[in-house]
């Protein structure tokens, strides 16, 4: 057993379903990112003034920002990866459909052993077994 096959509290996504809460998961990503620019910003300010302790609260608030996308990302039903990669754990057995910042819709999946660079574009439903789950 994996963690993807066991009940994880994680739902299961057809992929319009997936792609239906995509602007959600965007939107959340991109407030975070102008959260990250803005604790770098005034880090890059206050580091001439006191360079330890400016990277000390810059480490601490980075993370609870990065925390907060992946508690955000997790309350929608999918799986936080990485830097502002998304997992959404689909009915086709041991697949997961991927999402990255940058892509306006979910276009690739993988196996749930696999890694992002294994990660294959969805080029029909039929492709890869979606057919059954497309609504």
């Amino acid at each position: 057993m994996n963690l993807y096959d066991k009940d994880d509290g994680f739902q299961k996504f057809s992929l319009s379903e997936a792609n239906k809460i995509l602007p959600d998961v965007i939107f959340a990503t991109e407030a975070t990112l102008r959260k990250l620019e803005a604790v770098k910003k005034k880090f890059n300010l206050e580091k001439n003034s006191n360079a330890n302790q400016a990277e000390e609260i810059l480490t601490k608030r980075t993370q609870k920002i990065l925390e907060n996308w992946s508690r955000t990302i997790a309350a929608f039903g999918a799986y936080p990866k990485g830097y502002f990669t998304v997992d959404f754990k689909s009915h086709v057995p041991d697949t997961l459909l991927c999402w990255t910042l940058g892509e306006e819709k979910i276009e690739h999946t993988h196996k749930i052993y696999e890694t992002f660079k294994e990660r294959i574009p969805i080029t029909s439903a039929a492709h890869i077994g979606f057919e059954n789950t497309t609504n």
